[in-house]
C-alpha cells in the first residue's frame, strides 16, 4: 500500500501539470512512468536487503511526502521525491559489514532507474532513426528516460539520508561513477528534444 501511495503522488509530481491542460492520456502514462520509475527502484532496495540477510519493507514519511506532495504544484521547477524509503535492519553488528550492506542496498535502486532509462532511450533513438513516429510512444519512452534518469540522479545526491550518502562513504568511486552516468543519461535525454 505504501508504494502505491508513493507512485500515486510521484504521478502527481511529474504530470501535475499533464491533469492542468487537461491531457489525460498524457497524464496515466506518467503516472505508469512514475510506477515504472518507483516500484522496482525500492523493490530493487529490498531485494538486495534481503539477499545481505536483512528484514526490509518500504515505509511512507510523513515530512517526505508532503514535501513531495509540495512540488506536485504546477510550474515549481525544483521537485522533490521522497514520499518515503525502504526500512533495512541489519542482523550484524560489525559496523564494516554495515557500511557495505548499506552500500549495495543503496546502489540497487538508482542502478534500476538508470536501466530503465537506458533501454527506453535505446528504443527512443532507434525509432527516431527509423523515423516511426507514434506520438504517445515517443512521448512515453522520452518520459520514461526522463524520469528514470531524475529519479537516479536525485537519489544519487550525496546528502543523507539519500542513496548517494551511503554509496560515497561505502565506495566514492562507484558513487562518482554512478553520479556521471546519470548526469549523462539525463543529459542524452535532454540533447534529443
Amino acid at each position: 500500500m505504501s508504494l502505491i501511495i508513493a507512485s500515486i503522488v510521484i504521478a502527481l509530481v511529474f504530470g501535475s501539470s499533464e491533469l492542468f491542460y487537461g491531457s489525460y492520456m498524457k497524464f496515466l502514462l506518467v503516472s505508469l512512468i512514475a510506477i515504472i520509475a518507483v516500484i522496482p527502484h525500492e523493490l530493487a532496495h529490498r531485494w538486495s536487503a534481503r539477499r545481505l540477510g536483512c528484514y526490509s519493507r518500504y515505509v511512507l514519511s510523513p515530512i517526505g511526502l508532503l514535501l513531495t506532495l509540495i512540488t506536485a504544484i504546477p510550474f515549481i521547477p525544483i521537485k522533490v521525491i521522497m514520499p518515503g524509503f525502504t526500512l533495512v535492519i541489519s542482523p550484524y553488528h560489525d559496523p564494516y559489514i554495515n557500511k557495505r550492506i548499506n552500500g549495495i542496498v543503496s546502489i540497487a535502486g538508482p542502478i534500476t532507474n538508470l536501466v530503465f532509462a537506458s533501454i527506453s532511450l535505446f528504443i527512443l533513438a532507434l525509432l527516431i532513426k527509423q523515423g516511426l513516429i507514434n506520438i504517445l510512444l515517443i512521448y512515453f519512452l522520452y518520459n520514461n528516460t526522463l524520469i528514470n534518469s531524475w529519479v537516479a540522479l536525485f537519489n544519487l545526491l550525496p546528502v543523507p539520508p539519500l542513496d548517494g550518502s551511503k554509496i560515497i562513504s561505502w565506495k566514492p568511486l562507484l558513487w562518482i561513477i554512478s553520479f556521471a552516468l546519470s548526469i549523462m543519461m539525463l543529459g542524452a535525454t535532454l540533447l534529443i528534444f
